[in-house]
């Protein structure tokens, strides 16, 4: 947990304007920014329940909706993403996150920014694609040794949190064997 001291100076930094409007989600990103953790894009908008904060960090994604009665917090680690979308409209853009498990849209005002964000969202899921990748290949087991049945393109887009690849294994054609 940082102090509102540093979540104001990194927000100041990056051009956030601190205002009324969401001050009560700026206040819970005290308790869930972790040490180290560096905020890289802050907007303002809405998404499916209502009024909300987009926050990019460089470790995750987090959209923050604090109520009186209620808190709605969206940890989105940047390898649980599968698929992000960007739409500009004429007065507000929105962004549409894929992970494996849901599906989050996010509107706002401010077109530049929120396309700034997606633009560092999708490096960041590129650069953990890769990092997945080098490391599978380095895993790689040596010739001589035991092989997997699982050939290398399905082995490189293996999702490695659910150990099943996303595309779906090739099928025996029909009369094999005969």
């Amino acid at each position: 947990m940082i102090t509102n001291h540093e979540v104001e100076r990194q927000l100041k930094a990056i051009g956030f304007r601190l205002g009324w409007w969401g001050r009560a989600e700026i206040k819970e990103l005290e308790q869930v920014i972790e040490p180290g953790e560096t905020i890289m894009y802050c907007v303002n908008g809405h998404y499916e329940n209502g009024f909300a904060l987009l926050c990019v960090t460089d470790h995750r994604v987090l959209l923050i909706d604090k109520k009186p009665l209620y808190l709605t917090l969206e940890d989105i680690n940047y390898d649980m993403i599968s698929e992000i979308d960007f739409d500009a409209r004429l007065f507000d853009s929105s962004v549409k996150i894929h992970t494996i498990s849901k599906k989050m849209r996010f509107t706002c005002l401010s077109t530049v920014q929120l396309r700034q964000a997606t633009a560092y969202i999708q490096r960041r899921i590129l650069e953990f694609r890769r990092q997945s990748i080098l490391a599978q290949q380095i895993a790689k087991p040596q010739a001589g040794g035991s092989e997997s049945n699982v050939s290398e393109i399905e082995h490189r887009i293996t999702n490695e949190h659910i150990k099943t690849p996303f595309a779906m294994r090739r099928r025996l054609p029909r009369f094999y064997g005969n």
